[in-house]
């Protein structure tokens, strides 16, 4: 079974053809309140054909229950699903703050960067590698929808934030297009340093 399709790298072994006829009956349990699909129909696009299950759909159906399932013997056994400490973290700060998976994953995923800020000031790279395996990790996971989700919500924290330090007299953009001019300026500066290291 590929295992990075969009249910998640982690995820356990199915008996052949059992996990798309659970998930899609998990989801399909409980109206779409987006497209309005009934019961049991699949969501529809606004053209009106069938497509992958909206996002309303999977947050109001909740987690899959994999638990429940491996229990039943619907998957290989192979003993207890190992969990990557991202997804950990993001489940934890959905219930601490009681906010949904997306920004979840946004807080995780700010709290390595906060939590390694000068290996990352640094260019370590083990510490890039350990915030690059963190990301693909939530990507893998959350499939293509999911992982668009988290990039929307990250996306509107940096605007929310280049407001701030914009404040009232200056223009959100122009702070924003300065901070990227001197992330670029910086890591040509480490590249031109590392180039010359090397010579």
């Amino acid at each position: 079974m590929n295992q990075t399709a969009p249910w998640g790298h982690w995820r356990p072994q199915f008996r052949s053809g059992e996990e798309s006829q659970r998930i899609r009956a998990w989801y399909r349990r409980i109206p779409c309140p987006g497209c309005k699909a009934a019961i049991g129909r699949a969501c529809r696009s606004a053209s009106g054909h069938p497509t992958d299950h909206h996002r309303a759909r999977r947050d109001a159906a909740g987690p899959l229950p994999y638990e429940e399932w491996r229990k039943e013997g619907l998957f290989q056994s192979s003993g207890p699903p190992v969990i990557p400490a991202i997804l950990e973290e993001s489940h934890t700060a959905s219930g601490e703050f009681g906010i949904d998976q997306p920004l979840g994953d946004a807080v995780a995923i700010v709290s390595h960067v906060l939590a390694d800020r000068l290996g990352i000031l640094l260019a370590d790279e083990s510490t890039l590698d350990r915030f690059d395996d963190a990301a693909r990790t939530l990507v893998l996971a959350r499939g293509p929808i999911g992982s668009a989700d988290l990039v929307t919500v990250l996306a509107s924290q940096v605007a929310k934030l280049a407001t701030i330090i914009a404040g009232p007299f200056n223009d959100p953009e122009t702070v924003f297009t300065t901070l990227i001019r001197d992330q670029v300026g910086l890591a040509r500066q480490q590249q031109k340093a590392r180039k010359s290291a090397a010579e």
